[in-house]
């Protein structure tokens, strides 16, 4: 019999206090595969212990693959007959809110793939849904665990550069070809605003601690964007502080070097390669014309975003990315959707008054 939630939390405590998490995956997708599953088993207080999947052979190849023990059709036929306190959700993105919504009324803790929804009133829903329930909701916006941007952020909030006046952030690739399907011809959910622009917000939300507060935008489907889906977007954002900033996202360059740039009233801070899912780039401090490079020892993004996901589950810490964080990444990014297809300056809703609740 499927556990109810009360009895799913009581032993997730009792799991914390032996120091493990117990984790399984909802969606057998290739960042999962390629990224996220590696990363939740090299983390020594995670274990992966099954994967769900609507395809029981898709879903039984994953698990085999990656020595994953269990493997599921639903989340429901799981519970029946595994142990888990956490989920990652990475189902496409039209899944997001129900899955999370389902494993938050089992009990689980989620961390939900980007964009947490494909609607403000979605990921607002997961995210008071999640508080409500006493549950750990993080957004997986893994360029928070990268040491080149935590670096960034270490210089700007030291103040290194004086006043944070000007930014730049270049996020450009070229999409994997077997990844060109939902993700460049579905209106719905797929285009790049979806996939990447809801990083660049976020990177620059969390280097500067400041707020969009109005964007303008074009789009383009330039080379492999279909039915009218946006393969690169640009904006210019305006912040609380009265930062304005420079965004470029694209999933047709191949050629393209990422980079994020913050220019203030003492200097200037300069990173080259770093908007990645591998651990790479450089950091520069520049000052007048002397540039000096900025140590930085990497690590596993996403391991060190499992690992901060674990401490919030386990101690009462928060994740690297809450779901409010989610929010408002997406709620920059729906701005930016707008302002490409009016033409038009859009204000970025706020929501204040909603910081996560510590866990029961």
């Amino acid at each position: 019999m499927t556990e109810t939630p009360q009895a799913v939390r009581a032993a997730s405590r009792a799991r914390r206090d032996e120091g493990k998490v117990r984790w399984a995956i909802v969606g057998a997708s290739q960042i999962a595969r390629s990224w996220v599953a590696k990363a939740i088993q090299s983390v020594p207080d995670a274990e992966l212990v099954a994967v769900v999947s609507r395809s029981a052979q898709r879903g039984r190849a994953f698990a085999d693959d990656l020595g994953i023990p269990v493997s599921a059709t639903s989340l429901k036929s799981l519970l029946a007959e595994t142990a888990i306190d956490a989920v990652y959700v990475s189902t496409n993105n039209d899944r997001h809110c129900d899955d999370t919504l389902e494993a938050a009324a089992a009990g689980l803790h989620v961390l939900c793939e980007k964009p947490l929804g494909l609607t403000l009133y979605d990921a607002v829903k997961m995210a008071r849904a999640c508080d409500s329930a006493g549950i750990v909701l993080a957004t997986n916006h893994h360029m928070r665990g990268a040491a080149t941007h935590r670096a960034i952020r270490d210089l700007v909030q030291t103040g290194q550069i004086g006043r944070p006046l000007a930014a730049r952030v270049m996020y450009c690739e070229y999409l994997p070809k077997e990844l060109q399907t939902w993700r460049t011809k579905d209106k719905e959910q797929g285009g790049v605003i979806y996939d990447l622009t809801v990083h660049n917000v976020d990177v620059l939300r969390f280097v500067l601690a400041d707020e969009p507060v109005e964007v303008m935008s074009m789009k383009a489907s330039s080379l492999i964007g279909e039915n009218g889906v946006e393969d690169q977007v640009q904006s210019i954002v305006n912040f609380a502080s009265g930062l304005i900033a420079y965004m470029h996202e694209g999933q047709v360059f191949a050629h393209h070097e990422t980079a994020l740039e913050i220019h203030g009233t003492e200097g200037s801070i300069y990173g080259r390669g770093i908007l990645d899912e591998a651990p790479s780039g450089r950091v520069y401090l520049r000052r007048g014309t002397e540039m000096t490079e900025i140590p930085v020892e990497t690590a596993n993004l996403y391991a060190t975003t499992i690992a901060q996901f674990d401490a919030a589950v386990l101690h009462g810490e928060l994740p690297a990315a809450t779901g409010w964080d989610g929010v408002a990444s997406l709620a920059t990014a729906l701005a930016v959707r707008r302002s490409a297809q009016e033409g038009v300056r859009v204000s970025v809703p706020r929501f204040e008054g909603n910081p996560p609740v510590p866990v029961a």
